[in-house]
C-alpha cells in the first residue's frame, strides 16, 4: 500500500469540493411597449439606486424589485457592485433622509413580471429562465 502525502490529499478535497454556489443568471426586462433595447451597466445601476428616474421618452421610470432570494442577491452583487444588507441599507437611509423612496418589491420572477408587463414605465429582473414574451429583455452593455 502506498502512502500519499497529506497534503497532496488535502489538495485533491480542496479541487474536488465545490467552493461557491453559482450565481444565479438574470435578466433585466422591461414592458413590451418600452422602446428602450440596451442600457448601459452604469445606467441600470443608476435607475435601481434612483439617481436615474426618467426614460429617454421622458416618463418617469418605476423601477420593482425581487424581496430576496438568489436572482436578487446575483443582480444587486453584479450590477449595483453591493451586498443585499448594503442596497437595503442605502434605501432606508434615502427614505429616513428624505432623498428618495425605495422600489417596490415583489415576491417572485412570476410577480415581477406580472407587475412588469402591467406598466409601460417599469424596470425589473427576473431569473433568465423565466423570460418569455411577456416582457422584453434589455441587453447589457
Amino acid at each position: 500500500m502506498v502512502m500519499l502525502p497529506c497534503r497532496f490529499v488535502l489538495i485533491c478535497l480542496l479541487v474536488l469540493l465545490p467552493t461557491a454556489v453559482a450565481a444565479a443568471d438574470f435578466a433585466v426586462v422591461v414592458n413590451k411597449e418600452n422602446p428602450v433595447e440596451i442600457l448601459d451597466r452604469d445606467e441600470v445601476k443608476k435607475i435601481f439606486l434612483g439617481r436615474k428616474t426618467f426614460w429617454p421618452n421622458g416618463q418617469g421610470i418605476d423601477v420593482v424589485l425581487q424581496e430576496e432570494g438568489e436572482v436578487h442577491q446575483s443582480f444587486v452583487l453584479e450590477i449595483l457592485h453591493k451586498s443585499p444588507r448594503q442596497f437595503q441599507m442605502y434605501w432606508k437611509l434615502a427614505l429616513f433622509s428624505g432623498t428618495g423612496i425605495p422600489p417596490k418589491q415583489q415576491s417572485d420572477d412570476q410577480a415581477v413580471k406580472a407587475a412588469v408587463s402591467a406598466d409601460p414605465k417599469m424596470i425589473g429582473y427576473i431569473d433568465i429562465r423565466q423570460l418569455d414574451d411577456t416582457i422584453k429583455k434589455i441587453l447589457l452593455k
